[in-house]
């Protein structure tokens, strides 16, 4: 596999984490979202509505699990799009999608998934893993930029343990000519 080959895997691969509408099934964002928890409260004067108590959203073949999951900014008609940032906590939160038919759903875990809308782009902070048909990628932080088609995976710590580590299974490395 040559090194472009790879970059533009990695890429793709952590594409599906990114947005909803980016990298999923056609009509996900067409779907219903439906959200269930133990608590929900929505303040008016900043906009912001949260949800504690293991939190269940799901819209078309998104999915995340978390212990509180907060949308900064108006969340108006079950539109995520109108919302400024959605911010999923726990120990881990988890996420899950499809990105086309018949495909195996992306997954990722961090203690928190952070998305911003303005800027596009998707935070997976603390004991974050990405994986997508056996391949995965860990590290403290990892940083996805839809606009920019960037990836980022690091620490600023030098403990072993955040450290940053990609697994490819051989069907990935192995080249079709």
């Amino acid at each position: 596999m040559t090194p472009a080959k790879f970059l533009q895997y990695c890429i793709i691969f952590v594409a599906g984490l990114a947005c909803h509408n980016v990298f999923a099934l056609p009509d996900d964002s067409q779907q219903k979202m439906s959200i269930d928890s133990n608590t929900w409260e929505f303040d008016i004067q900043s906009g912001t509505t949260t949800f504690v108590g293991k939190v269940e959203l799901q819209q078309g073949s998104l999915k995340i699990n978390a212990d509180k999951l907060v949308i900064y900014g108006k969340f108006e008609s079950g539109r995520p799009e109108s919302a400024q940032k959605i911010v999923a906590t726990g120990k881990p939160a988890r996420f899950q999608q499809t990105p086309r038919k018949g495909e195996i759903p992306v997954k990722a875990v961090a203690n928190r998934l952070e998305y911003s809308v303005k800027n596009e782009t998707l935070f997976l902070i603390d004991k974050a893993h990405l994986d997508q048909d056996g391949t995965s990628l860990s590290g403290n932080r990892i940083e996805y930029d839809v606009q920019k088609a960037l990836v980022k995976a690091g620490s600023k710590k030098t403990d072993e343990d955040d450290r940053v580590r990609m697994v490819i299974p051989p069907k990935v490395l192995q080249t079709k000519e």
